[in-house]
């Protein structure tokens, strides 16, 4: 059975960049462009796990994570973002977020989460 993630952010040249990749490595993936579609496709199919931009329009990356972790406090997220400071992976780290992923998204960086985490 193949791997499932999925990508939310609202960049959709990231999201498209990232299931192609993800393809390439037989691993199924769902795209979201905002965290409340993420939500939605959370609630009704089962994830290994997220990659979640955290400058999301609408509902914060932050507020996702903290949902995504209520609704399943073992779910895998890794957080992608352009920048990030201590405070702010600290915050994420400590909200349940595996791991961080820095925008531009190298691909060996990428695939080594792949590999650890799923």
């Amino acid at each position: 059975m193949n791997k499932k993630v999925l990508i939310v952010d609202d960049e959709e040249e990231i999201v498209a960049f990232m299931a192609r990749f993800l393809k390439r490595l037989n691993i199924d993936s769902v795209t979201a462009i905002s965290g409340e579609e993420a939500l939605e496709y959370y609630q009704i199919d089962k994830f290994d796990c997220v990659f979640l931009d955290i400058h999301l329009g609408g509902i914060s990356g932050i507020d996702v994570l903290k949902k995504l972790k209520k609704i399943n406090p073992n779910a895998k997220v890794i957080v992608i973002t352009g920048s990030i400071s201590s405070d702010n992976r600290d915050k994420v780290l400590d909200l349940g977020a595996i791991d961080y992923l820095q925008k531009p998204i190298d691909l060996a960086d990428l695939k080594e989460k792949i590999l650890n985490y799923i």
